[in-house]
C-alpha cells in the first residue's frame, strides 16, 4: 500500500478524504479479494480486506450520521422559531382565540418540508450501509469458520 492508502485506515487522517476517495479505495480493496481462497493464509488475507472494507464503510456511516444529526437539529432549531413567529404573527394580526399550538406546529412542518424529506434520503442512505457493514461483517465470520473447518481436516 503507498502512503495515501494508508491514511485511508488512519482515524484521525480520514476525514481528510472526500467520499470519492473512499469510494476508490474501496474498489481497490475489492479487487484484492481472492475468489477462489481455499488456503488458510489467503482466507485470512480476505479476512482482513474485509475488514478494511468495514472501516471505509463505519467511516461512511459516521458521515451521513453526522449529516443526519446537524439536519434534524437544524430543523428543530427553524420549526421551533417558524411556530413562534407564525404565533406571534397571528395574534399581531387578529384579535379573535389563538389556534391550539398544532396548528402552528403544522404551518413550521410545512415550513421545513424540502429538509424533512432529505432526512428521509440520508436515513435510506444510512440503512444501506449499515446493511452494506453487517453483511461484510456475517462474511468474515464465515471466513473465521472456514479456516477452523480447513484447521480440523488436515
Amino acid at each position: 500500500m503507498d502512503k495515501k492508502e494508508l491514511r485511508m485506515f488512519n482515524p484521525f487522517l480520514i476525514s481528510q478524504a472526500n467520499s470519492q476517495e473512499i469510494s476508490d479505495q474501496y474498489e481497490k480493496l475489492q479487487d484484492k479479494l481472492n475468489d477462489n481462497a481455499d488456503t488458510p493464509y489467503q482466507i485470512a488475507d480476505n479476512i482482513e480486506i474485509y475488514a478494511n472494507l468495514n472501516y471505509l464503510i463505519g467511516e461512511m456511516i459516521a458521515r451521513i450520521s453526522e449529516e443526519l444529526n446537524v439536519l434534524k437539529t437544524t430543523i428543530d432549531i427553524t420549526q421551533a422559531k417558524q411556530v413562534y413567529m407564525q404565533r406571534k404573527q397571528w395574534a399581531e394580526m387578529n384579535t379573535e382565540k389563538t389556534p391550539a399550538m398544532s396548528y402552528f406546529e403544522a404551518l413550521a412542518t410545512e415550513f421545513v418540508k424540502d429538509d424533512l424529506i432529505k432526512i428521509a434520503e440520508l436515513d435510506s442512505r444510512l440503512k444501506r450501509f449499515k446493511v452494506a457493514y453487517d453483511s461484510i461483517e456475517s462474511k468474515q465470520n464465515a471466513l473465521k469458520k472456514k479456516i477452523e473447518a480447513i484447521k480440523y481436516e488436515t
